[in-house]
C-alpha cells in the first residue's frame, strides 16, 4: 500500500510539474509577442530590448533564440554593434536551434565588409504622417529630390518635395492616379487614371510636366477595354512605357506603350494574376512577381526580355518571393522574401538577364514594406504602411444585445494581420483569414484559421492560390455541419466559390459563375442556415454596367435564379433562413439604405437610412429581429442595432479608432466579433550603401 501510495503522489507531483512547465512556456510565448508588438507596432526599439532580455534569460531554448534574433535586429537598427555579439552569442550557444543559427549566420555575413571601400549601410527616415500612406501610389525621381503619391485630401497625383518637406498637387478634375513613375530626366511623370462610379470605370495612361504650372495632362493611351492601367517604368531613351494593363474580362497583361502614338506591345498574359514589375536600367529586361503554377511556392520572380524573345526564372523556391525591383546599374533584382521566416530585403546577382548566384540578404527582418524605387545614386526607398493593420475582436454581450465589456482581441498571432471572423454554426469555433508574407497583391498569402474557442488551439489551411485578405474580402460562411466553409477566390479570368473541408483541407470548386468580380463588393456572398443555398452579388451584364444582381444558387441542382437587380451589395441571410438583409443605393447624396426582403424572392422593405454603403458591415441578432451594421464613415467606428420591425437606430456601446466590419453575432447571442482595420502613420524610408561596390578596374 504504500509503495502504491508513493507511485500516485509521483504520478500527480510530475503532472503538477508538467502543468506548471506549459504555464510557463505560454507566459514566455505572451512575453515574446508583447516584445515583437512593442518593436512591431508601436516601434519602440529601445523597450523591445529589454522585453527580448528577460525572454533570453527564460530557459526557454527556442524563444530565447527568437528573442535573442529580433534583440540583435533592434539593435542593428538603432545602429549598435552590439547586434554582432548577439548573433556570434546564437552561432555559439545555440547550436541545437538550427534555423535560428542559419539565421544568425546569413545576418553576420551581410555585416561583413567585402571590402575596404564598403561603406556601412544605412536607413533614414525622410517622410512620416497620415499623407505619407500615399506613397503607395508612387515613385521617387531619378536624383531621390522628389516622391509622387495619391494626395489623400483630393484623391489627386501631387508630388513631395523630400529636401524642402513640402507637398504640391499636380492633378486637378474627377478621377484618382493609378500609381506613377517619373521619366529618366526627371522632367515629366507618366501615370495611370482611373474615373466612373459603381463598377464602371475608364483608364488610361497620361503624362504630366513636373514643373508644367497649370499645364493640362496629355493622353498616351486609352482603350475601352481595359478597367485598370499602372505604368511601370520608362525605357532609357524616353520612348517607351512598361505597363500592366487589367482587361475588362479580368486578364492582366505585361505590355510596353509608345510615348508618341499610344500604340502597344503585348508581352505576356497572366489570366488574373496580378503584378509587380521593374524595367532594368537599360530598358532590356523586365523582372516580375508571379504565382507559381505547381501550388508549391505563392510567387516566384522572372525575368522578360522587353522584345518578348525569352523568359528565365530568376527566384523560385517554397517560399514567397515578390516586388522585384532593378538596381541602379543593373547588376542586381532586389525583391523581397519570407524565406527566413520574417520578411527580409535580398538580391540576386544578374547578367544579360539570367541569375550568375545565389540570392544574397541585405536587410533582415524589414517587415512587409513597398518597395518605391531606386534613385542613380543607388538609394533604395521603401514605405512602411501605417495602413493596413487588421486584427479580429471579441465583445461580450447582455440580454440587451448591449456590450458589457471592452473588446479583446481575438488572436494574438500574427498580429496586425488577421480579418474577417465568423462564428461556426455551434459557436465552439471562429473562422478568420490570415495574410502572411511579403505584402502585396502578387506577393503575401491568405491562410483560413479555424481557432477552437475552448482551448485556443489555431489550425492553418491553405486556400487556392492567388486569395487575398482586404476590407472587401467576404469572411468565410459556414455551411451547416459545421465540417466546411465556403470562400470566394480566383478561377480563371474571375471568382468563384470553394467549399473548403476542414478535416482534409481540399478546396472543392463549387461555382465559378460569369459576372462575380474577386473579392470586392460584387462577390458578396451568404450561405443559408440548410447549406443548400448560396446567395451572391455579380454584375448583371458582361462588360459590366454597374448594375447588380442577387442570385440565388440552390448547390444540389446547381440552379441559379436572379432574385433581384440594382446598386446593392452584403447580402446577409437572417439565422432562421426566411430573409436576407441588404445594403442599398439610390443614387442621391445620403441614399444609403438598409433593406429586407424575403429568401425566396420578392418585394424589398426599407428597414433603415445608414451613412456607410460599403459590404461587409450587416449581420443578424440569432433571433431575427436585430441588424448591426457600422454607423459613419469616419472615425471612430460605432456598431448600432437596427429593430427589423423598423425605429431609430440604436448604438450598443462598441466605438474602435478604426474601420469596423464583419459582424458576426454567436449562436448564444452573448459575444459579438468583428474586424477592425486600423490607420497609423506610414513613413517612408531610404536605405543606402546596401549594395557591394563595383571592383576597382585593375
Amino acid at each position: 500500500m504504500k509503495t502504491t501510495l508513493i507511485g500516485i503522489l509521483t504520478i500527480v507531483l510530475a503532472v503538477a510539474v508538467l502543468g506548471a512547465g506549459d504555464k510557463q512556456a505560454q507566459d514566455v510565448e505572451r512575453l515574446l509577442k508583447a516584445a515583437m508588438n512593442t518593436e512591431l507596432v508601436d516601434g519602440n526599439l529601445k523597450a523591445a530590448i529589454e522585453q527580448y532580455k528577460k525572454v533570453a534569460l527564460s530557459g526557454n531554448r527556442p524563444l530565447a533564440a527568437q528573442a535573442l534574433l529580433r534583440m540583435a535586429a533592434c539593435y542593428q537598427k538603432l545602429g549598435d554593434a552590439e547586434s554582432r555579439k548577439i548573433y556570434e552569442r546564437l552561432v555559439r550557444e545555440f547550436a541545437d536551434q538550427k534555423d535560428a543559427v542559419a539565421e544568425a549566420r546569413a545576418r553576420l555575413a551581410a555585416l561583413e565588409s567585402p571590402a575596404p571601400a564598403r561603406v556601412t549601410q544605412t536607413a533614414r527616415l525622410v517622410w512620416t504622417g497620415q499623407d505619407a500612406f500615399g506613397a503607395v501610389r508612387g515613385a521617387p525621381s531619378p536624383d531621390g529630390h522628389y516622391l509622387t503619391f495619391l494626395h489623400l485630401g483630393t484623391f489627386g497625383l501631387a508630388v513631395r518635395d523630400l529636401r524642402e518637406g513640402t507637398n504640391r498637387v499636380l492633378t486637378k478634375g474627377s478621377g484618382s492616379p493609378w500609381y506613377s513613375v517619373f521619366s529618366p530626366d526627371g522632367g515629366q511623370v507618366a501615370y495611370g487614371w482611373t474615373w466612373g462610379s459603381g463598377n464602371v470605370y475608364h483608364a488610361d495612361v497620361r503624362i504630366l510636366p513636373l514643373n508644367g504650372g497649370e499645364a493640362q495632362p496629355r493622353v498616351v493611351y486609352q482603350n475601352e477595354e481595359i478597367r485598370q492601367i499602372r505604368p511601370f517604368g520608362w525605357t532609357p531613351d524616353g520612348k517607351e512605357l512598361l505597363v500592366l494593363r487589367s482587361l475588362k474580362d479580368g486578364t492582366n497583361q505585361i505590355a510596353m506603350v509608345s510615348v508618341q502614338d499610344g500604340s502597344i506591345r503585348v508581352l505576356k498574359s497572366l489570366s488574373w494574376d496580378y503584378t509587380t514589375m521593374s524595367l532594368s536600367p537599360d530598358g532590356r529586361y523586365i523582372a516580375y512577381d508571379a504565382l507559381s503554377g505547381d501550388n508549391k511556392s505563392p510567387t516566384e520572380i522572372f525575368v522578360l526580355a522587353a522584345d518578348g524573345s525569352r523568359e528565365t526564372p530568376a527566384v523560385q523556391g517554397p517560399a514567397g518571393n515578390g516586388s522585384p525591383l532593378w538596381s541602379h546599374d543593373g547588376s542586381q533584382i532586389l525583391f523581397l522574401s519570407d524565406r527566413t521566416g520574417n520578411i527580409s530585403l535580398w538580391r540576386v546577382p544578374m547578367e544579360g538577364g539570367t541569375p550568375k548566384g545565389p540570392a544574397e540578404l541585405v536587410k533582415a527582418d524589414i517587415g512587409r514594406v513597398g518597395l518605391k524605387g531606386i534613385t542613380r545614386n543607388g538609394t533604395l526607398y521603401y514605405l512602411v504602411s501605417g495602413v493596413f493593420r487588421t486584427n479580429v475582436y471579441i465583445a461580450e454581450l447582455d440580454a440587451a444585445m448591449k456590450v458589457t465589456k471592452p473588446p479583446v482581441l481575438a488572436t494574438e498571432r500574427f498580429l496586425n494581420s488577421n480579418s474577417a471572423p465568423a462564428w461556426s454554426p455551434d459557436g465552439e469555433s471562429l473562422a478568420y483569414l490570415s495574410s502572411r508574407g511579403p505584402r502585396g497583391a502578387s506577393s503575401s498569402t491568405t491562410v483560413l484559421v479555424i481557432r477552437t474557442l475552448k482551448t485556443g488551439e489555431e489550425r492553418d489551411l491553405s486556400l487556392p492560390q492567388g486569395f487575398q485578405t482586404g476590407n472587401l474580402a467576404p469572411s468565410p460562411r459556414w455551411f451547416s455541419d459545421g465540417r466546411s466553409v465556403l470562400v470566394l477566390g480566383p478561377a480563371g479570368k474571375g471568382a468563384a466559390f470553394y467549399r473548403v473541408d476542414l478535416a482534409s483541407g481540399k478546396a472543392e470548386l463549387l461555382l465559378a459563375p460569369k459576372g462575380a468580380f474577386g473579392q470586392g463588393g460584387l462577390g458578396a456572398n451568404a450561405v443559408s442556415r440548410d447549406g443548400k443555398t448560396i446567395f451572391y452579388i455579380a454584375s448583371v451584364d458582361d462588360p459590366p454596367t454597374g448594375e447588380r444582381k442577387l442570385v440565388r444558387f440552390d448547390i444540389d441542382s446547381r440552379r441559379e435564379t436572379v432574385l433581384k437587380s440594382g446598386s446593392f451589395n452584403s447580402p446577409a441571410i437572417s439565422p432562421d433562413g426566411t430573409q436576407l438583409a441588404l445594403h442599398a443605393f439610390d443614387g442621391t447624396p445620403g441614399g444609403c439604405y438598409l433593406e429586407v426582403m424575403p429568401a425566396g424572392g420578392g418585394e424589398t422593405r426599407e428597414v433603415a437610412r445608414t451613412m456607410d454603403c460599403n459590404p461587409n458591415r450587416l449581420a443578424w441578432s440569432p433571433n431575427n429581429d436585430l441588424l448591426f451594421v457600422r454607423g459613419g464613415l469616419g472615425a471612430p467606428s460605432v456598431l448600432w442595432r437596427v429593430r427589423v420591425a423598423g425605429g431609430e437606430p440604436e448604438q450598443i456601446g462598441i466605438s474602435m479608432t478604426g474601420q469596423l466590419m464583419y459582424p458576426h453575432v454567436h449562436p448564444d447571442g452573448r459575444r459579438i466579433t468583428f474586424g477592425v482595420f486600423e490607420t497609423g502613420a506610414s513613413e517612408v524610408w531610404a536605405l543606402e550603401n546596401f549594395l557591394p561596390k563595383p571592383s576597382a578596374a585593375r
